[in-house]
């Protein structure tokens, strides 16, 4: 008579799977990627440039760039413009201890360049850059001749109205 050996069945069970840790692993390995790492050790060391974030968004007659730049001065920031593309160019210095041991460093420093293509050609003579708490603001009129120029940025304060249609 055979011997019939049982083994024990291993389910996945669905309940078991978390989609949401998933979706995290999906997003560090497309930051990975797009070179968009937001780990790395301090003072920029790493050698991999950081990518601040931006929201671009029609205002009618010009474009309105906001990018996320806490630490960074005026002075460090090259911005250009080139037909419908925005350039974003600088460096954020490390401002942590420099003889301390980091237990946590999410921070970037060091050199860092966003590049972003706008829907449309804008007027590189007008475009106008403003830093102000940490916050760049550029805005970019409509014109579709296009053009190059590089932008002075400017220090300014907080606008009451930020919305694009008027806040009205």
């Amino acid at each position: 008579m055979p011997v019939i050996r049982v083994r024990p069945m291993r389910l996945k069970s669905p309940f078991r799977w978390d989609p949401w840790q998933e979706m995290e692993s999906l997003r560090l390995a497309l930051d990975r990627i797009g070179g968009r790492s937001k780990a790395g050790s301090p003072g920029g060391t790493d050698g991999d440039a950081s990518v601040p974030e931006v929201d671009l968004y029609d205002a009618g007659v010009a474009f309105e760039v906001r990018v996320d730049l806490p630490g960074v001065r005026q002075e460090e920031l090259d911005i250009t413009v080139e037909g419908n593309v925005l350039t974003v160019r600088g460096q954020r210095d490390p401002d942590g201890p420099r003889d301390e041991s980091y237990l946590c460093c999410e921070r970037p420093a060091g050199p860092f360049e966003r590049t972003i293509e706008l829907p449309e050609p804008v007027d590189a003579e007008h475009v106008q850059a403003t830093l102000s708490h940490g916050v760049l603001e550029v805005t970019l009129p409509k014109n579709p001749s296009g053009g190059a120029k590089k932008v002075a940025v400017t220090a300014g304060g907080r606008r009451e109205d930020r919305s694009p249609h008027g806040g009205n």
